[in-house]
Parts: C-alpha cells; sequence; structure tokens
C-alpha cells in the first residue's frame, strides 16, 4: 500500500507523460463550437479523426485552417442524424474503412427551440433521433471494436438542461428556450453514459459526460439584453468562451486517464449552484 505519492515519482510520472498511443477518434458535429475542440485537441496529438456532421461548407472552413501536415488525418462524412436508416448505412460504411475507432465523441444535437412547441408523431420522432437516438445508435454499433482491443473512451456531450429545468423568463421574449425533448434527451444521456460506465468497465472502456453551460453561437452578435439576463445567473458574471473548455477536453481526452468513470464535467461558470 502507497502511503504517498514521493515527489520523485511525481516527477518521473509527469516526465514521462507522453501520448504514445495514436488513436482513431470519431466526432459527431466535429467542426461546431463544442466539437471543434475535441477535433482540434485530437488532431494536435496527432490521432486520426473522423467528423461526421452534415454541412460541408462549415467542415470545408475549418479544414482550410489546418496545416497541410494534419489535413491528411482528417475525415469527413455526411449524415442526417434524424435520419436513422440513412445513419445505420452510413456507420457500415465507416466501419468497413476503419478497423478500430478508440475514442467516440458524440456531440450532435439537432433539437428544435420554443417554449411552446407543437408535437405530433413526425416531430417528435424526428428530434428525438437528431438528439439522443442517433447517439445511442451509434455507439452501440461501434462498441464491438473498442471491446475487442480492450480499450476505448466515450465522451458524450451533455447539458445542463438535462438535469436543471430552464428558467423560461432568461430568454426574455425570443422563445429560443430548450425544446422538452432536448432536455429529456440530455437527461437520457447523462444516465446513459452511467449505465455503459458500469456495463463496458470490464473492457477497459470509460464513458463520461461533458456539461458545457452557455457559450456563444456561432454567427450574429446574441442581443445584449439576452445576454445580460443570462449573465445575471451566473455566479462569474459572463457566458463562457470556447477556450473555458480546453482544460476539460483535454483531461477526457488523455491516453493515460483510465479511472475517470461514469462521471460528469460540468463547465458553467456556477449556473448549477444556485
Amino acid at each position: 500500500m502507497e502511503k504517498f505519492l514521493s515527489y520523485k515519482l511525481l516527477q518521473n510520472y509527469q516526465d514521462n507523460k507522453i501520448e504514445k498511443r495514436k488513436s482513431v477518434a470519431l466526432v459527431t458535429g466535429g467542426v461546431g463550437r463544442i466539437g471543434s475542440i475535441f477535433t482540434g485537441s485530437l488532431l494536435l496529438k496527432k490521432n486520426k479523426v473522423i467528423v461526421l456532421s452534415r454541412d460541408k461548407k462549415k467542415f470545408d472552413s475549418y479544414e482550410k485552417g489546418l496545416p497541410k501536415n494534419i489535413k491528411k488525418n482528417l475525415f469527413w462524412y455526411k449524415v442526417d442524424f434524424n435520419n436513422p436508416n440513412e445513419l445505420n448505412t452510413k456507420i457500415n460504411e465507416i466501419l468497413k474503412k476503419f478497423k478500430n475507432i478508440d475514442i467516440l465523441v458524440n456531440n450532435v444535437c439537432d433539437g428544435k427551440r420554443g417554449k411552446f412547441l407543437k408535437y405530433n408523431v413526425e416531430t417528435i420522432n424526428e428530434e428525438f433521433w437528431g438528439t439522443f437516438g442517433s447517439t445511442m445508435l451509434l455507439t452501440e454499433k461501434i462498441l464491438h471494436l473498442m471491446r475487442k482491443k480492450k480499450f476505448g473512451k466515450i465522451i458524450n456531450i451533455g447539458s445542463i438542461w438535462g438535469f436543471r429545468a430552464p428558467k423560461f423568463k432568461t430568454y426574455l421574449n425570443l422563445n429560443n428556450g430548450p425544446s422538452p425533448m432536448i432536455s429529456s434527451s440530455k437527461g437520457a444521456l447523462s444516465q446513459y453514459s452511467k449505465h455503459l460506465a458500469s456495463r463496458e468497465a470490464q473492457f477497459n472502456i470509460t464513458v463520461n459526460t461533458l456539461i458545457p453551460g452557455f457559450f456563444p453561437r456561432k454567427g450574429k452578435t446574441e442581443n445584449k439584453e439576452y445576454l445580460k439576463s443570462i449573465n445575471s445567473n451566473i455566479p462569474l458574471g459572463r457566458i463562457g468562451k470556447l477556450k473555458d473548455l480546453v482544460n476539460a477536453v483535454d483531461f477526457l481526452l488523455q491516453n493515460d486517464n483510465s479511472y475517470f468513470t461514469g462521471q460528469s464535467i460540468i463547465i458553467d461558470g456556477g449556473y448549477s449552484a444556485w
């Protein structure tokens, strides 16, 4: 039994902390706000990254900013996550080309916005597959590759609305709050992470959830009154910057991070503390 970790042992550990394993990673929504952080961090470590998304222009814009020697490690597949049959076909195509997938980042969320959405069979089915169904289908089809290698990392991108009810007055009259499907699906995703962490532990597969709070969106600057309303509910007094997520992403992706599983990392400036 170790009494303590000596300074010398810690120094040796830090000095030898080199990412020797070169992995193949799959990132859904890999060139969006959150997904691009995972994609970039993985590429920096010389890993191969498969990006699944539906917008080729957005992917091309991201790829354009990469060094030439890095571009060869990036692959893109167009996928409509709302269409389970198309997704299933695309997964099979990917698995024929890539025999191993070591890291899976489930970042896709194609949900609607609004307080009083009118749902029917078609819209419920479409939004379900765009938020949770596609993630579960993709994960279950890839897990057998990780089990064979006795190694794998699965990171699911959750939401504070998966465990907290939204304060709709925060959104003023903009009607852009999360839908009930987004909240319910993100809650299901967090529980799915815990379920997988327990089930897949025997295969040395870790499963965790990253939960971002309010972060800026791409495109036009947010409404000033809306930002003021959000900031008033955050102890640190501001929405997040994308760089605020980098350390958490790096921690989750590290090869030697092998004892952290079934957990959630919440990066929200203290929003959920109140």
